[in-house]
């Protein structure tokens, strides 16, 4: 049988919290994107991210699986021992919903591990014998680079919402963002204050780049803004970057405008 999926939200998160859901996942995100702290380092990290996923979905257990300098999965974290065996015998035996999701860089989603077993004959036996009937794995992305994979298990078997999967992907681009940004030592006043100025200095270029748009195609601020962002986005450019080269002149307001009127 077959796991059903809540309809109001209410199987999401622990109800002895005392918290409402909209509260579990402000925590979530704000807790995963803390790299400033004292006591947080990588596996802080990625302990946050396991438990986060945990906590707020129908999975009953989870990990995380980094790829080391030769561009192979080793265990990074784990819920449980359980989850650390099913990690150990992905990496031994080059099999199983995380090596798949980081080899081809897309979701895995196997919501009943007995349909499997010509997949993953060890990873199954394995996965099992620890008390788990479903298997889902999504890719850890930086860019374009995928470097390792979220594992998730649930006890029985499982098929994940649309919902459930958008707020797992979320959760897990958070904490690879703060993972790949931490830094050892902690930010100084004068890198504080670099950083703040960095953050003035590009808005007063994306300022100039908008009133040129502005000005050339009689647009609101806002408007303009909303074409330059839109013209990065479709080249996966910074907004910053794009604006920086129409302070330049090395790209005409006409381009931007005329692209978007253009819809392409």
């Amino acid at each position: 049988m077959t796991r059903s999926a809540p309809t109001d939200g209410s199987e999401y998160g622990s109800g002895e919290t005392g918290m409402t859901s909209d509260q579990q996942l402000a925590e979530a995100f704000v807790d995963l994107s803390d790299t400033l702290a004292d006591d947080v380092e990588p596996l802080t990290l990625l302990d946050r991210l396991v438990r986060h996923c945990v906590a707020l979905t129908r999975v009953d257990a989870a990990g995380v699986m980094l790829a080391n300098a030769r561009n192979q999965l080793r265990p990074a974290a784990a819920t449980d021992d359980r989850v650390a065996l099913t990690e150990l015998m992905q990496t031994q035996a080059g099999q199983g919903p995380c090596v798949d999701a980081f080899t081809f860089g897309a979701p895995v989603h196997a919501d009943r591990l007995s349909d499997h077993e010509e997949r993953w004959p060890a990873f199954l036996r394995v996965a099992r014998s620890s008390g788990y009937e479903s298997a889902h794995a999504l890719p850890l992305r930086a860019r374009e680079h995928t470097v390792g994979a979220l594992n998730l298990l649930c006890r029985v078997p499982t098929t994940l919402t649309a919902d459930e999967i958008r707020l797992l992907r979320a959760l897990a681009d958070v904490a690879t963002s703060a993972l790949l940004t931490w830094v050892r030592e902690p930010l100084g006043v004068a890198d504080i204050v670099t950083r703040t100025q960095a953050a003035l200095s590009s808005k007063a270029v994306v300022d100039t780049a908008c009133g040129m748009l502005a000005a050339t195609a009689s647009l609101a601020p806002h408007a303009a803004e909303l074409h330059l962002r839109a013209y990065a986005a479709r080249r996966r450019l910074r907004a910053t970057d794009v604006a920086a080269r129409l302070v330049r002149r090395e790209i005409l307001p006409g381009d931007v405008l005329a692209e978007a009127l253009d819809g392409k």
